[in-house]
């Protein structure tokens, strides 16, 4: 462990001897084709940012009908696939997402010695997945910057309990007008003073 006054540095490595389940058809392996190094930022300990070296194997899936030639081993509790961050710093990090997005929840991320940009926030929170509800009766939509003034997204909100129900690509009138047949329950619509929405 390297600690210095601005960050907490940690190096670890996966054990040889332990067998991992291939994603594609889950046959055991510990056959090592290769090894590199993941770096896996945490949260913040004594107020210091945590990044892991984390060494992990990159290994051969043993059977032969699998399309997954080779694939990298995953740390339960550590990493996650595509992830540079671990599973609990994710949980804050989407936390902060969800209650403000963009600039505001960049601002108070960097408070909890996370530095990410609005945008990062913004994408943290379209790759949360939402749980199945039952459309709202009275449904809010608004339109947000993704990009300022260059891509925006529609957000559709339950105006009873103000959850959020849908996120959808674009501002264009026909993928509302298309959300709102898919979800015949909505009976009344607040909306924005957008034109594009009247």
């Amino acid at each position: 462990m390297d600690a210095s006054p601005v960050m907490l540095r940690i190096t670890a490595f996966t054990r040889d001897d332990v067998s991992q389940p291939c994603p594609g058809c889950g046959q055991m392996s510990d056959w090592t084709h290769s090894r590199y190094a993941r770096h896996v930022a945490d949260e913040a300990v004594g107020g210091r940012p945590v990044v892991i070296d984390l060494s992990v194997r990159r290994l051969y899936c043993e059977n032969p009908a699998c399309p997954r030639k080779t694939f990298v081993e995953q740390v339960d509790g550590l990493t996650e696939r595509y992830q540079r961050r671990t599973p609990a710093l994710r949980r804050i990090v989407e936390a902060v997402a969800v209650a403000l997005a963009g600039s505001a929840g960049a601002r108070l991320l960097a408070v909890l010695h996370q530095t990410l940009s609005w945008a990062t926030v913004l994408n943290c929170l379209m790759r949360i997945a939402l749980p199945d509800r039952p459309p709202p009766v009275v449904a809010g939509i608004d339109e947000f910057a993704l990009l300022k003034g260059h891509r925006y997204a529609t957000i559709i909100i339950d105006a009873d309990s103000g959850q959020r129900v849908d996120v959808l690509p674009d501002r264009k009138a026909a993928t509302v007008t298309a959300w709102l047949r898919e979800h015949p329950g909505v009976r009344v619509v607040c909306r924005d003073g957008s034109g594009a929405f009247a």
